[in-house]
């Protein structure tokens, strides 16, 4: 299966506009991290571990927002490959998953910031924001 982008992403980014990777298997959940993170960013989704790695290092993003719990490859085998790509080792990567007792392997894995599942809009926006400022 291939990332399908909402209508309004098929243009190009602006040279402002910040793109954001989105991975979970969970359509619902992409689009709710796109609704918290607002108009501001071009956003591609992935589905699965290997789709996820396919589009980031086919146009890396600026970040990427990466559910732990996903087909194929988890998000930690993920981020385990990108931390060991030259192109991709520092775009800044967010865990956000329902499996609270990955918070510590994910930290020491490389994540940069690690968003438990159901979580507050401002519990992901502001970390997300933060890391695109850098």
């Amino acid at each position: 299966m291939r990332a399908v982008p909402p209508p309004s992403l098929t243009e190009p980014p602006t040279a402002a506009q910040k793109t954001i990777l989105v991975v979970d298997d969970e359509a619902t959940l992409r689009e709710l991290v796109r609704v918290v993170l607002g108009d501001g960013y071009r956003f591609v989704e992935a589905e699965d571990g290997e789709q996820a790695l396919e589009l980031a290092r086919g146009e890396p993003p600026d970040l990427i927002v990466l559910d732990v719990m996903l087909p194929r490859l988890n998000g930690l085998e993920v981020l385990a490959e990108l931390r060991r790509d030259e192109a991709l080792k520092t775009v800044p990567v967010v865990i956000v998953t329902a499996w609270s007792h990955a918070e510590s392997l994910a930290v020491s894995s490389g994540a940069d910031h690690f968003v438990s599942k159901p979580f507050d809009p401002d519990d992901l926006k502001g970390p997300v924001e933060e890391l695109l400022a850098r």
